[in-house]
C-alpha cells in the first residue's frame, strides 16, 4: 500500500337555554274578555358577550435545526490545506503535523489521529497523490531507523480498530524509502463509501503535481466501494478493507 508519504504523511363550548310561560287564561263562558296582553317584556338579548378572541399566539417557530451532516464539507475525504510550517519536514508533507484547515467535521476515533494528506512529487521520499488535500482520520507504525519512524508515527495504531460510520477503513503495508533510510510502515486510515465516480471530487487539478486528479470510486473490493486516489494504493493484494 502507498498512501502516506513518509516523513511524516501521512377549544370551545356552547350551550342552549329553553324558557316555558305558565298559560293560565280562565276565559269564563260569557266571553268578554278584554284579554290584552300588557306584558311589557321588552325582552331585548343584550348579551354583551364581545368575545373578541384575540389570539395573540406569537408561536414564531425558530426551531434552526441545522443538520451539520459536513462529511460534504469538511469531514473524511474533504479537501484540506495546512498553514504553519509544522506542515511539512524537508520538503515532505506532514499529514498530522502543522495546524490542518478544512478538515473541522471530521469525528473523532479512538486512536486515530486526524490528518491532512497531500500531494508530493520528488526524490525525499515516496510520491504521493492527494490533490487539495485529503482529511481523513489515520494512524501509522514504523519500523526502522529513529531518524525516519520518529516523524512517521502518529496515533496509536493497535487500538485504532475502526472508522466511523459510512467509511471504510484502508490497512496496509508499505517499505518506503527516504533521504534518511530505508522503513517499514503500516498504516490505517479512513476514506468515504461511495455509489459511483461522482460522489468523489473527481477532475479537480492537482496544483502540486500540476495535473488532473485521480479520485474516483474505487471497486478493487468489491463490493465495498470507496473514494480514494488509486496510485496511492498499489495492487488490491497490498491493502485490506473493511466498511463500517
Amino acid at each position: 500500500m502507498k498512501h502516506c508519504t513518509i516523513l511524516i504523511l501521512l377549544a370551545g363550548f356552547a350551550f342552549g337555554a329553553t324558557a316555558c310561560g305558565d298559560d293560565d287564561d280562565t276565559d269564563a263562558g260569557t266571553d268578554g274578555d278584554t284579554d290584552t296582553d300588557t306584558d311589557g317584556d321588552t325582552d331585548t338579548d343584550t348579551d354583551g358577550d364581545t368575545d373578541t378572541d384575540t389570539d395573540s399566539d406569537t408561536d414564531t417557530d425558530t426551531d434552526s435545526d441545522t443538520d451539520s451532516d459536513t462529511d460534504a464539507d469538511d469531514g473524511i475525504g474533504s479537501a484540506c490545506e495546512c498553514v504553519d510550517p509544522g506542515c511539512f519536514q524537508l520538503e515532505v508533507p506532514k499529514p498530522a503535523g502543522g495546524t490542518i484547515v478544512g478538515c473541522e467535521g471530521v469525528p473523532s476515533e479512538t486512536g486515530a489521529a486526524l490528518v491532512c494528506l497531500r500531494s508530493y512529487g520528488g526524490t525525499t521520499a515516496n510520491n504521493t497523490w492527494f490533490a487539495n488535500g485529503y482529511c481523513s482520520l489515520m494512524s501509522t507504525s514504523c519500523t526502522g531507523p529513529a531518524l525516519v519512524c520518529n516523524s512517521a508515527e502518529w496515533g496509536d495504531y493497535a487500538a485504532n480498530t475502526s472508522c466511523p460510520a459510512g467509511h471504510v477503513q484502508i490497512r496496509g503495508e508499505e517499505e518506503v524509502s527516504t533521504v534518511l533510510g530505508d522503513a517499514t510502515i503500516l498504516s490505517r486510515v479512513c476514506a468515504p463509501v461511495c455509489v459511483d465516480d461522482s460522489d468523489c471530487r473527481v477532475g479537480e487539478n492537482d496544483p502540486v503535481l500540476s495535473e488532473t486528479t485521480q479520485y474516483q470510486c474505487i471497486l478493487d473490493k468489491d463490493p465495498i466501494k470507496f473514494c480514494y486516489d488509486p496510485r496511492n494504493l498499489g495492487a488490491p493484494a497490498d491493502y485490506e478493507v473493511e466498511e463500517f
